[in-house]
This record gives C-alpha cells, sequence and structure tokens, in this order.
C-alpha cells in the first residue's frame, strides 16, 4: 500500500504543476468564487440556471438553450410520458414562483426554486433546486398538489449535486407517497446539468461574454461535483487502481476517507480555533467530535456577551457549506434580544434565519479537496477565521452581546 501511496502522491505532484500553469494563464479565476457564491441555491445556481433557460433573458440566445434542455430531458428520461410541445419562444420562466403561503398541514403554498410554464401556461417543467439545504416537510408533495390543480400537463424534477432522491418528509402526505419515476424525476449536477452546459457552450460560440459565464458556471459545477481533476491526470489515476494488485488497497482508502478529515478537524483545526481564542482573549466553544454530521460547529465568545456568539458552522452533510457570522446563544435570547439581533443584521448584511442575525459563506465553503485542507495545515484557514473574528468585533462595536 505504500507504494501505491507513493504513485498516487507523484501523480498529484504532476496534478499541481498543470494546475499552476492553469493559475499562470489566469485559468482558476472564477466569478462566483470570488462572490463566495458557490453553494447558493437562489441567487447563484436557480438564477443562473433559469436566465439561461428563458428565451426573453437578455443573452440573446432567445430559446437555443431551453430547447437544448428540453431535448436533454427527453434523452435522460425516454420512457416518461411527458408532453412539452409548445412554442418555446413564448415559454415563462421563473425563479422562487410563489405558490402562496404554506399551510398550517404543509400541503400547499411555498416557492417553487425554478417553473418554465408554456405560453398558454397549461404546461410546466418544474424544478426543485437542492445544493446543501435540506428537504422541507412535505415540499415536493406541496409542488405536485398543487401541479395538479393548475396545469394540464407537468413534470416534476428534482435538482441535486449527485442526483440522490428526496426524503419521505418531502415526498409524502396525508393522502399519498410519491414515487420516484412516477410522481417526480432525479436529474443531477454532475452529469445532466453539466452537459447541457457543454451543448450550451457551443451554441454560445459566437456570443463571448454569454459563453465565458457559462463557462465559468460549468467550472463551478465540475468543482461542486469534485470532476475538476485533469482529465490526464484522472486517467493515469484510473489506470493505476484499476488492477488487481491495488483494488483491495483503494476500498480500503475510501473507506476511511471522512476518519481521516474527521481526525485532521479534531486535532489540527480544533488546535488552531484555540490558539486564535487564546491570541484574541476569548472563549472557544466546540462540542462536534463527528464533522461529517449537519451543523458541526465551533464559537468564539467574551464573558460579558450574554446573548450572542460568533459562530464558525457546517451547515451541510460533509463538511459542506461552511459559514460564519454571529447567532442567538438560547431560545430565550431570541425573546431578550430582538432590537440586537435587527441591529446585527443591519451592521453585517449577509443572510439571516430565526437563530442568526448574519451570516455569510466562508471563503473555502465546501472541505472536499486536498487544497482545502493544504491550507488548513500552512494556517491559511486560521488567519482567514482570525481576520472574520476580528472583522465582526470591529463592526459590532457598542452592541451589547
Amino acid at each position: 500500500m505504500l507504494s501505491l501511496l507513493h504513485k498516487v502522491n507523484q501523480l498529484v505532484q504532476e496534478e499541481k504543476i498543470l494546475k499552476r500553469e492553469k493559475e499562470r494563464r489566469g485559468e482558476n479565476y472564477n466569478i462566483f468564487e470570488v462572490m463566495h457564491a458557490q453553494g447558493d441555491e437562489v441567487y447563484t445556481h436557480s438564477a443562473i440556471i433559469a436566465s439561461l433557460l428563458n428565451p426573453m433573458w437578455n443573452h440573446g440566445c432567445k430559446s437555443t438553450f431551453l430547447k437544448i434542455f428540453v431535448d436533454h430531458l427527453k434523452e435522460s428520461l425516454p420512457n416518461v410520458d411527458f408532453s412539452f410541445d409548445t412554442d418555446l419562444e413564448k415559454c415563462h420562466v421563473y425563479v422562487e414562483y410563489n405558490i402562496g403561503n404554506i399551510s398550517s398541514e404543509k400541503e400547499s403554498g411555498g416557492r417553487i426554486d425554478i417553473i418554465i410554464q408554456s405560453e398558454k401556461r397549461d404546461k410546466a417543467i418544474i424544478i426543485e433546486n437542492k445544493i446543501y439545504a435540506d428537504d422541507q416537510e412535505k415540499q415536493l408533495y406541496r409542488y405536485k398538489n398543487y401541479a395538479q390543480t393548475h396545469y394540464k400537463s407537468y413534470i416534476l424534477l428534482y435538482l441535486t449535486l449527485d442526483g440522490h432522491v428526496p426524503s419521505n418528509d418531502s415526498t409524502s402526505g396525508d393522502m399519498f407517497s410519491m414515487e420516484e419515476g412516477k410522481d417526480f424525476y432525479c436529474i443531477d449536477y454532475k452529469s445532466f446539468i453539466r452537459d447541457w452546459l457543454i451543448s450550451c457552450k457551443e451554441k454560445a460560440a459566437s456570443s463571448p461574454v454569454v459563453r465565458e459565464t457559462i463557462t465559468q458556471y460549468y467550472n463551478l459545477i465540475l468543482k461542486l461535483t469534485n470532476q475538476d481533476m485533469e482529465k490526464s491526470t484522472r486517467e493515469k489515476l484510473v489506470d493505476l487502481l484499476a488492477n488487481k494488485d491495488n483494488i483491495a488497497a483503494m476500498f480500503k482508502i475510501r473507506s476511511v476517507h471522512f476518519d481521516v478529515l474527521n481526525k485532521i478537524c479534531n486535532t489540527t483545526l480544533k488546535g488552531q480555533v484555540q490558539e486564535i481564542a487564546n491570541e484574541l482573549k476569548m472563549v472557544c466553544t466546540c462540542s462536534t467530535t463527528d464533522w461529517s454530521k449537519q451543523y458541526s460547529h465551533f464559537f468564539f465568545s467574551k464573558p460579558e456577551w450574554k446573548h450572542f456568539w460568533i459562530g464558525f458552522e457546517f451547515m451541510g452533510n460533509d463538511l459542506k457549506n461552511f459559514n460564519y457570522g454571529v447567532r442567538y446563544i438560547s431560545q430565550l435570547d431570541k425573546e431578550n434580544a430582538k432590537d440586537e439581533y435587527k441591529e446585527i443584521s443591519r451592521r453585517l448584511g449577509g443572510k439571516h434565519n430565526e437563530w442568526w442575525a448574519s451570516y455569510k459563506p466562508f471563503k473555502d465553503p465546501d472541505w472536499k479537496d486536498d487544497v482545502v485542507f493544504e491550507h488548513l495545515f500552512d494556517d491559511t484557514i486560521k488567519t482567514e477565521i482570525m481576520n472574520n473574528v476580528k472583522e465582526i468585533c470591529k463592526d459590532l462595536e457598542g452592541i451589547d452581546l
């Protein structure tokens, strides 16, 4: 196994050289990463996908991208009895489409991530887009109820990074439980959206601004779906592992993947955040031991802070969707510090919810590749965390936390 690891490491070093060459040429520059918008479902992914699908948008390609999407959908789901025979030039495309307030029984209402309606609004393609967010209770069930009463023909798509199925909580209601392949269909970013974007890039060849925007988004999708390895390196790695001498070692290494990352977080990361707390004369709270679980976190506070602390949290499973900001300490603080919550939200901006007065994506929001952990080992992430804490403290001067 040591010999195998040595050979793999040689390929890793070759990959780093290739990536440095790409970086020198500016090919690694990505506007979505600059804006820390990699995992934003609504304002990045749904917005971009919907804008490309919208024939009335200002990309100048009319219904070209929508036609590619519909054709690709028919190819991917050949046995689906769904007709979207309509004038694509006159289709209506919406993001966060409001179908009413969510009822007390959660049987109706909500906001559909992306919806494509025919000219007469009697046919629809409904897309529920999930990057890292959890399914809501009866979410797809509500959308199906809406579609059944508003469209003669429709298809309900569940879009995720890897094509996994939704939870039973999302698809089960009081009247029935939904079935994959009948009531909804799963599509993914890893292949479906990737291939659609490749075709879109080809059609946008004569529109350089549109083409390069699609390219940037395409590169982001490759990274989010762990497909950004250089093709030559990937082929060499596959050849190395795909033989009888190395296959057992490959499965052994794969089986301890998250155990390795978990140990690094429990040693290196925890040690670094404690060093930050000591240097800033703060208290660090970190009870997490299994970092693969959703909402794994660590918090910084001071003895005089009674209602809020500065938090860093993986809002997704498996070290994904890492955010930082200011949140309530306890349920009681939601009642006792409402004014302070509003002021924190105003000063810091970003997003907020019932617990967080403000939160924003960390510079490295998804800890799933070697680059992030190299940043952890060389103190880059430690420096970023410290700067985030200092910046928040400075911005919130004068507020009784």
